[in-house]
């Protein structure tokens, strides 16, 4: 299991999310994205559409209630369920390091300008190291 903590500001961290999207899109992998409302999925899901000109990352939104997977390569997900036959996530939200074990890949966002997220990165990282991960450090300005 491969679990990123990736360094970022708030206002680019969703920008910057849609770039892995993309890069892991094009490799292949079936890319799960946890959000925590229906709001923040429809703006994952704006941002996906136009975040870059020259690329199209085919992705759905899964609903909470919605027992259908769409086919798609690229899921938004309200909540912490894990979609069978996708292998990397990528947290728009706060996600538990026991739902981000269940992916062979990771991403967790450390908001840098947000006192607070940035404390809850930081105890998942020392929660990740405990219980015997290696978790990988991505500064800012070394992600995708």
């Amino acid at each position: 299991m491969e679990l990123y903590f990736v360094e970022t500001s708030v206002s680019e961290q969703r920008v910057l999310m849609c770039r892995y999207v993309d890069r892991l899109f094009s490799e292949g992998r079936k890319v799960q994205i946890v959000v925590d409302s229906t709001s923040s999925a429809q703006f994952v899901d704006q941002v996906l559409w136009t975040f870059s000109q020259s690329s199209f990352v085919p992705h759905a939104v899964k609903g909470p209630d919605s027992r259908d997977v769409p086919d798609e390569p690229v899921l938004i997900v309200i909540g912490e369920k894990h979609i069978k036959g996708f292998d990397v996530l990528l947290c728009d939200a706060p996600a538990s390091l026991e739902f981000m074990c269940e992916f062979e890949r990771a991403y967790h966002f450390i908001l840098r300008d947000d006192t607070e997220k940035r404390h809850e990165s930081r105890l998942i990282w020392q929660k990740a190291r405990d219980s015997g991960h290696s978790p990988i450090h991505v500064p800012v300005g070394q992600a995708v």
